[in-house]
C-alpha cells in the first residue's frame, strides 16, 4: 500500500509540475491498463523533456489485489535526422538493475 500511495504521490506532483508549467516543454503520460487474461492491472506514467523521457510502471495481480508494486521503470531517448526516427529504450527492473535496451529506426509517412 505504501507503495502505491508513494507512486500516486509522485506521478500526481508531476502532473501538477508540468500542468502548472513550472517544467516548461514536459509532455507527461499517464494511464492505467488491464490484461483480462494474465488478470493483471497497470499503472504508468511517464516525463518527457526533449528527448529524454522517464517513466514507471506499477503491477498489481489477481493475487495481491491492491497491492501495486513496481514492475519497470524506463528510460527513453530518440532523436530525429532527415524523417528517420533513431530510438533507444532502456528498461530496469524494481530495484533498477538493467534489463533490456532496445535500439531501432522507424519512418513515419
Amino acid at each position: 500500500m505504501k507503495t502505491l500511495i508513494t507512486a500516486a504521490t509522485v506521478l500526481v506532483a508531476t502532473t501538477t509540475l508540468a500542468s502548472a508549467e513550472l517544467i516548461p516543454g514536459a509532455d507527461v503520460t499517464l494511464g492505467a491498463e488491464r490484461s483480462l487474461e494474465a488478470e493483471t492491472n497497470a499503472i504508468y506514467g511517464s516525463v518527457g523533456l526533449g528527448a529524454i523521457t522517464v517513466g514507471a510502471t506499477l503491477e498489481d495481480t489477481a493475487d495481491d489485489s491492491g497491492s501495486f508494486n513496481i514492475s519497470k521503470y524506463e528510460v527513453d531517448s530518440e532523436h530525429t535526422i532527415a524523417g528517420v526516427t533513431l530510438y533507444m529504450n532502456n528498461d530496469f527492473d524494481d530495484g533498477f538493475k538493467h534489463s533490456e535496451t532496445v535500439v531501432g529506426g522507424k519512418i513515419k509517412f
